[in-house]
């Protein structure tokens, strides 16, 4: 992170996304019991012994936890089918609508996506289209089917995550193409990390039971001539296919008939996951350490701010350390003992980013091309800096970094 040594835990952990280590050894103490209920039972069996000697020890305290969710994952699921398909010009995966969408602003997706979409796509049968989408509403997970001629949604057992159903979403229609005579089908699904998964030859973890299913499923239909295109669309950026399949998932959801299913015991690894987001979000808005990052990043998460950008390490050391409140300028160095005093060398005010960046009579150049930045994102041109480091807009911490390395600031 290339944070300084001051900087508070705490801070570090937001920063980086990782949760405090107490709560990860838990998590991982949670993941070995869940797994121990398939894979070993008798460490199960051990601790109900345990719990019948000695119900009382803070030792068992984490098994008393365990006991309070219900952890109930279906025997002898398997992954291990893959098949030759993958190489085979029978099945196609289309992820060309994520290269032609690209750099289109969130207000004219809606507007700009559905013609793109047409003049990929118009020249399929609709038909031979079907749309799938997994929805999560209220504690329930569901998925939806659109065809013009085969549509339906369905509920899924807890627990379930949207990435499952939407693995959910694709083997049903799979099911229901292979009653359809033999000919060229597009599945179109907003789920770019189930489509990956179904392309890839590695076993994936997460969902056991449809992936096989999926795959045994494609093998038979490429057997039998069919021809599948598994592509993938923008959700809620109105595709008339996938707004319809959105609208039956969150039917399915809510009150769709239960699809039955096994689930597989790490599609409970969400359970503790989310406990300790929870414990770890609660201390994060109670401590009196870390406030101004508080202001900046008030809710925890799994991924660093970072995650996701294209950007290079002095980057995020910069940006990282002006969001902990923790840099090489007078006002933090006098504070930790490291400067005589907290004043700018200009004589005019405190050594802090906010003076660099605004007050500071040194840096007027620099200053100028970052108000222009600024005005041209719709911005005014003085926001204070935590508002900057507080949007997460990558172009405006990109404004920011420029300004100190233009102005030579080393923070």
């Amino acid at each position: 992170m290339g944070c300084l040594h001051s900087t508070h835990t705490m801070s570090l952990e937001v920063l980086a996304g990782v949760p405090p280590l107490t709560f990860r050894f838990t998590e991982l103490s949670y993941r070995f019991l869940i797994r121990c209920k398939i894979m070993n039972p008798l460490v199960i069996d051990n601790f109900e012994n345990l719990l019948q000697l000695t119900p009382q020890s803070s030792f068992m305290s984490l098994y008393h936890d365990f006991l309070t969710h219900e952890v109930h994952p279906s025997p002898g699921i398997s992954n291990q089918f893959c098949f030759p398909y993958f190489c085979n010009s029978s099945v196609n995966f289309d992820l060309s609508m994520r290269q032609k969408i690209h750099g289109i602003p969130d207000h004219l997706r809606s507007d700009s996506i559905p013609p793109i979409f047409s003049a990929e796509y118009g020249k399929v049968r609709s038909d031979k289209m079907f749309f799938t989408v997994g929805s999560f509403i209220n504690g329930s997970t569901g998925f939806g089917i659109f065809n013009e001629n085969s549509s339906a949604s369905f509920k899924l057992k807890d627990p379930c995550s949207v990435y499952v159903a939407e693995l959910g979403a694709i083997y049903y229609a799979l099911g229901i193409i292979e009653t359809l005579p033999i000919d060229h089908y597009f599945i179109f699904s907003d789920s770019l990390s189930s489509i990956e998964a179904i392309r890839s030859m590695k076993v994936d973890k997460r969902s056991s039971y449809f992936l096989t299913r999926i795959r045994h499923l494609l093998s038979v239909l490429v057997e039998k001539l069919f021809k599948i295109t598994l592509a993938w669309v923008p959700s809620h950026c109105s595709i008339p296919g996938n707004e319809k399949a959105d609208s039956l998932a969150k039917v399915g959801a809510s009150e769709g008939t239960l699809f039955e299913m096994q689930i597989a015991y790490n599609e409970f690894f969400h359970i503790p996951r989310q406990d300790t987001l929870v414990s770890w979000q609660r201390i994060w808005s109670e401590d009196e350490f870390g406030r101004w990052l508080h202001t900046i990043i008030p809710k925890v998460s799994s991924k660093a701010w970072f995650k996701g950008l294209n950007v290079g390490r002095d980057f995020i050391r910069v940006i990282s350390r002006l969001m902990s409140n923790h840099y090489n300028l007078n006002a933090h160095l006098y504070r930790i003992g490291l400067a005589a005093n907290n004043l700018c060398d200009c004589g005019d005010g405190y050594h802090d980013i906010e003076h660099i960046v605004w007050s500071c009579i040194r840096f007027l150049a620099a200053r100028s091309q970052l108000s222009r930045a600024l005005r041209a994102k719709g911005r005014q041109s003085d926001i204070p800096v935590r508002d900057i480091l507080g949007s997460r807009d990558p172009d405006l911490l990109l404004h920011l970094y420029l300004f100190l390395r233009n102005a030579d600031v080393n923070v």
